[in-house]
C-alpha cells in the first residue's frame, strides 16, 4: 500500500476508534443514570416528599418504604452505592422505613454505602456527611431477653427509640450510630466508632464505644 493510502486509512480508523469511544462513554453514561431513574421512579410511586430534581443517586441504591411510614428528604441529597462511587468496597446503600416510621434528611447532605434502617424516627439535618459503610439504627431488632430469642416468632419485644444527628455533621467511614442517640450541630464522629450515648454539639467523639475526644470550636 502506497504511503499516502496507508496514510487515509490510518486517519480514517482514528475516527472510527474516536466514534466508539464515544459511544461506549454514551452507553456507560445511559445504563449508570438507569438505577437513578428507577429510584426516582419508586418514590413518586410511594409519594415521598423528596427534591427530586436536585437528588443526586450514583449507583445502584436500596429504597423500601413501608405502608404509612413518611420519607423527608431535602434539596441536593447524593447517595452513593457500590464500589465505583465510594472509598470503600461495599454494594450499595439501604435506606428502609418501615410501616408507621419517619426518616427526615435536611438539604445538601449526603451518604455512602450506608445503611439507614427506620422503625420509629431518624432525624438527620442539613450538611451532614455519612461516610462509607455506616450504619444508623433506632431499634434494637432483638429482645433483651434470651428466653425471646431462641424461639424467632417470639423475638418481637424490642425497643426503638428515635435518633436525631444535627446540622452540619460529619460520621467517619464504618461507624456505627445506635437508638436513641442524639448528635449536636458541627460534631464530628471519627471513623469506626460505635455510637451509644449523646454527642455535644461542636465535639469529636471516636472508639467503641466512643468517647469525648476534644472540642471543635
Amino acid at each position: 500500500m502506497a504511503l499516502p493510502a496507508m496514510r487515509r486509512f490510518g486517519s480514517r480508523m482514528s475516527k472510527l476508534m474516536q466514534i466508539l469511544s464515544s459511544v461506549r462513554g454514551g452507553i456507560r453514561a445511559a445504563v449508570h443514570r438507569l438505577p437513578a431513574l428507577r429510584v426516582r421512579a419508586y418514590l413518586r410511586a410511594r409519594h415521598a416528599e423528596v427534591d427530586l430534581a436536585t437528588m443526586q443517586v450514583n449507583g445502584r441504591p436500596v429504597i423500601m418504604l413501608g405502608e404509612g411510614s413518611r420519607l423527608r428528604i431535602g434539596r441536593g441529597f447524593f447517595i452513593n452505592s457500590g464500589p465505583i462511587d465510594s472509598i470503600d468496597n461495599g454494594r450499595c446503600s439501604k435506606i428502609v422505613v418501615y410501616d408507621g416510621a419517619t426518616l427526615e434528611i435536611g438539604d445538601y447532605s449526603g451518604i455512602s454505602n450506608t445503611v439507614i434502617l427506620c422503625q420509629q424516627s431518624i432525624r438527620i439535618g442539613s450538611h451532614v456527611n455519612i461516610g462509607a459503610g455506616t450504619m444508623i439504627f433506632d431499634s434494637n431488632f432483638h429482645s433483651s431477653d434470651w428466653r425471646e430469642r431462641v424461639n424467632r416468632a417470639t423475638d418481637t419485644h424490642y425497643k426503638t427509640s428515635p435518633v436525631s444527628i444535627g446540622d452540619v455533621v460529619f460520621i467517619g467511614a464504618r461507624s456505627i450510630i445506635c437508638k436513641g442517640v442524639h448528635i449536636g450541630d458541627h460534631a464530628m464522629v471519627a471513623a469506626g466508632s460505635v455510637v451509644v450515648k449523646d454527642i455535644p454539639a461542636d465535639e469529636l467523639w471516636g472508639g467503641n464505644p466512643a468517647r469525648f475526644i476534644m472540642r471543635l470550636d
